[in-house]
């Protein structure tokens, strides 16, 4: 059943490759690892969930707010999926929903955006007791938008349909169309986004891309062994 429906508004993905053993760490053991020619990733999404609400409702009572997620790609038997590492939205009210209804790692958090010659978002987690993390970026998109060609990286990380949370024992499945990116240069700073679960940023220079807008219809979460 269909529980919620918004878009998301100047999606950023920033994709890291990280060491399979490093984020095996993280990662509960219910879940394998996804890989693309045995390369781990993790990604951080940071964009502008618009008239997030219950299908049916006016979209003029929807919440709107920036939010940050940080996530891996992971399995569960042959389904792959998403495993959320963190989520901060700039919304409290959002912020709650999801973490009752879905039972997702959601933290408030201070979250700016501006778009100028270029676009720029920054993050800063502001909920009491929650480990500290910042993320901050400014990028530009470049070339033309296009569309990942099954098999290939671009696909493999960007076009998941299913969230998984072992630890409520829940799954979630999402509809969207297939995702338009544009290749995109950007500068990441203050990216304390892995200390905060744990992990060390990986060296390597991330992939990131960009999408002007997306729309989701996201479903009501099930019993993973259901």
């Amino acid at each position: 059943m269909r529980a919620l429906q918004f878009a998301w508004r100047d999606c950023l993905f920033v994709h890291w490759p990280i060491e399979r053993d490093t984020l095996r760490t993280a990662v509960p053991d219910s879940l394998a690892l996804d890989t693309y020619d045995g390369q781990a990733w993790v990604s951080a999404l940071a964009s502008t969930v618009e008239r997030a609400r219950p299908p049916g409702v006016p979209a003029r009572l929807g919440l709107t707010f920036p939010q940050v997620n940080f996530r891996t790609y992971v399995r569960l038997g042959h389904t792959p999926g998403v495993y959320f590492l963190s989520l901060d939205a700039a919304s409290r009210l959002a912020t709650r929903i999801a973490r009752t209804a879905y039972r997702l790692p959601y933290y408030h958090a201070n979250i700016t955006t501006e778009v100028d010659t270029d676009y720029h978002v920054r993050s800063q987690r502001i909920q009491p007791g929650a480990p500290p993390m910042e993320f901050e970026a400014t990028y530009d998109t470049e070339g033309s938008a296009y569309t990942s060609n099954s098999g290939s990286l671009g696909s493999f990380l960007a076009e998941r349909y299913r969230l998984f949370v072992p630890q409520a024992g829940l799954t979630t499945r999402i509809e969207h169309d297939p995702w338009y990116l544009y290749p995109t240069t950007a500068d990441v700073r203050a990216n304390s986004l892995f200390e905060s679960v744990g992990l060390t940023e990986p060296e390597a220079s991330p992939r990131v891309r960009y999408c002007p807008r997306m729309e989701f219809l996201v479903h009501t979460p099930t019993r993973i062994d259901g």
